[in-house]
């Protein structure tokens, strides 16, 4: 099912692909640093996931700079509230709704659990610690000042409920993405969760995600068994 509407702004749509009745639910929140990129992009990911019987949603979001940051979290939480509300009409098992993210996604996701007690969470090259992303480029269409960065960011806080954490960056990425990606793992041990960060072999910042398309990938399989 294509451009299901989770809320009321034009970019709050989402793409859903059903696993069989009672599926666990991979929600995908893609990146582009919060200001570019679409769901559509994302759509193959439900070939690598769809076979093993996990559902998979990949969620849109207004962007930056027309949208400010603190709305597009909002926006990808209403996605996760209406799909456990509606997990019934989609044959999706309530309880067993993880959130995925790659690169700004990522912070999308941890903050979708922060808001909302999920299964799992998985994220790919994922910015988790706003305070570094303030003082880079990005922040010309985020425009973070010292206390936004952060309050919007995930390590703040804890999860709404202890799960599983998974985080990883690619082998080839620089120092400064494997930092983010411990930084969830390092905070969210503390507060109960089963988490671990390792690096992914011999990939960059987008080779990593399109290993998702693979229902044979070892990384994709990770994701299922978190996901089950």
């Amino acid at each position: 099912m294509r451009e299901i509407a989770y809320g009321g702004g034009p970019m709050e749509r989402l793409d859903f692909f059903g696993a069989g009745a009672g599926a666990p639910l991979a929600a995908f929140m893609h990146g582009g640093y919060w200001s570019r990129l679409d769901k559509d992009d994302f759509s193959f990911i439900a070939d690598g996931l769809v076979p093993h019987g996990v559902a998979f949603a990949s969620i849109n979001y207004a962007l930056a700079p027309q949208t400010p940051l603190h709305a597009i979290i909002a926006q990808c939480r209403r996605a996760i509230a209406w799909l456990t509300e509606n997990a019934a009409a989609l044959g999706i098992d309530a309880r067993r709704i993880s959130v995925v993210g790659h690169s700004a996604g990522g912070h999308l996701a941890a903050m979708a659990a922060v808001a909302h007690p999920v299964h799992a969470v998985v994220t790919l090259s994922g910015l988790h610690d706003l305070v570094p992303v303030q003082q880079s480029f990005v922040n010309e269409w985020i425009g973070l000042d010292d206390a936004a960065a952060r309050e919007l960011s995930p390590i703040a806080y804890p999860p709404a409920r202890p799960c599983p954490v998974y985080a990883t960056a690619g082998e080839r990425e620089s120092e400064a993405f494997h930092a983010q990606g411990r930084a969830p793992v390092d905070a969210w041990r503390r507060y109960g969760c089963d988490a671990e960060y390792e690096q992914s072999p011999g990939d960059n910042h987008f080779t990593i995600c399109d290993r998702l398309g693979d229902p044979h990938d070892p990384l994709t399989r990770r994701l299922i068994a978190l996901a089950r």
